[in-house]
């Protein structure tokens, strides 16, 4: 027997079918039958083809349709084994003890009570990157502490137009950035799309709801050429800071993350045509790159016998960098994102005009490298050293628009008859 899944309704939003293909008599029949879950119809084109959404919410949709589908399959298969008569009727009977099992689960009707019922039927898969955890138990504290501000108690069926509103007037008053408010609604809303799959009651409006801010634009933070002769230029006495400088300047000149540029050793180090090239494996993407070691990490080394400097952990790095570039007067107010404490131990991202040494974190070495060396180095050579995959993702990555390329490309154009 085979299950396929196919969206064949003429409307934009409806019910995903399930269709079964067995063998009777020496011939194949199939039938169909509508599951309890509805997309719509461009979605569903585009989770076919397998598209790599990028959306945190049609992520979220992908996840949970994946799962029903999944589970709906298993169910059908395990059900047929007991069974001797496969037709329309076992069908339709199968997918009503399917939605509606003989157990009398409970499945609460309330916003925050779904979203712990939520959590917990993806707590194994979402504690497998605890990043993603964090985040999902961090929105749900988020949600409660708005519920108990409105002291009301809201079902998951008031997730409406004067919700989003009442949301979006507590992130503004409580300095939460635009961008943020913006993706916290998306994981509530992905919460009771996944309640109305289970037959919950939502919003007619839920799938229209969008939080309508504009995102403030913040500079990409990173050191220049300029600003990099000055840290080095700065000496410590401070031994630990000194390490610390060395190891931001590293990053600096290489493009590497901090995943990989703090296990940098000598051993690593390969000799062609007598020039010395870094061979390593990133961490993050698994990609295999070879970064050339230029002058200034090449002083480094013959600084400290041939060796890097002294391994440290992410955490301590980003604290001495900050420390080291305000030693060194990178200090030019700059408008940023910092996080700071709010409320009761409560971390948050704070938007604000900064002294630039504060804002600059173990990511800016990166930033630093690809923005510096662009367009003084040709690109394909640029993106393969700091390992993304395309010519445009670098330049989103260091902030460049189309307005931008095009300047700098002119001088190519008007000389290229010469």
């Amino acid at each position: 027997m085979n299950i396929a899944f196919e969206f064949r309704s003429k409307k934009d939003f409806s019910n995903i079918e399930v269709r079964l293909t067995y063998k009777e008599d020496n011939s194949f029949k199939s039938i169909r039958s509508q599951l309890q879950i509805k997309v719509t119809k461009n979605f569903w084109q585009e989770y076919k083809n397998n598209k790599r959404f990028r959306d945190g919410e049609k992520q979220n949709l992908k996840t949970d349709l994946d799962n029903h589908l999944q589970s709906v399959k298993d169910y059908l298969l395990e059900e047929s084994n007991k069974t001797k008569t496969i037709d329309k009727d076992w069908l339709n009977n199968a997918l009503i003890n399917y939605y509606n099992p003989k157990m009398n689960e409970v499945i609460p009707s309330g916003l925050l009570d779904y979203f712990d019922y939520y959590l917990g039927l993806r707590e194994h898969e979402l504690k497998s990157k605890l990043s993603s955890w964090k985040k999902w138990v961090s929105i749900r504290n988020l949600l409660a502490k708005f519920q108990s501000f409105k002291k009301q108690k809201y079902e998951v069926v008031d997730v409406n137009e004067q919700f989003l509103k009442d949301w979006t007037a507590y992130g503004l008053k409580n300095q939460y950035a635009p961008e943020t408010i913006k993706k916290n609604f998306t994981f509530i809303k992905t919460v009771c799309v996944h309640a109305r799959i289970n037959g919950m009651p939502t919003s007619l409006s839920l799938e229209k709801l969008q939080v309508r801010l504009k995102d403030e634009v913040f500079p990409k933070i990173y050191l220049s050429f300029e600003e990099l002769d000055k840290i080095k230029a700065t000496t410590f006495n401070d031994d630990y800071l000194d390490n610390a400088k060395d190891w931001l300047l590293i990053s600096c000149y290489t493009g590497q993350r901090v995943s990989d540029f703090l296990k940098f050793t000598s051993s690593m180090i390969r000799i062609t045509d007598g020039k010395r090239y870094m061979d390593l494996r990133q961490q993050k993407t698994s990609k295999i790159i070879s970064v050339p070691i230029l002058p200034e990490v090449e002083d480094i080394l013959q600084k400290r016998g041939g060796e890097f400097p002294r391994k440290i952990s992410d955490q301590r790095y980003n604290e001495y960098i900050k420390e080291v570039c305000k030693r060194a007067g990178i200090d030019t107010p700059t408008r940023g994102k910092k996080a700071e404490v709010v409320g009761k131990g409560e971390v948050r991202e704070i938007a604000g005009e900064y002294p630039k040494y504060e804002l600059i974190t173990s990511h800016c070495g990166r930033r630093s490298f690809a923005t510096n060396y662009y367009g003084k180095v040709p690109t394909t050579y640029l993106k393969d050293i700091t390992g993304h995959s395309t010519e445009n993702m670098l330049l989103v990555y260091i902030g460049k628009t189309s307005k931008d390329t095009a300047k700098e490309s002119f001088d190519y154009f008007i000389n290229a008859k010469k």
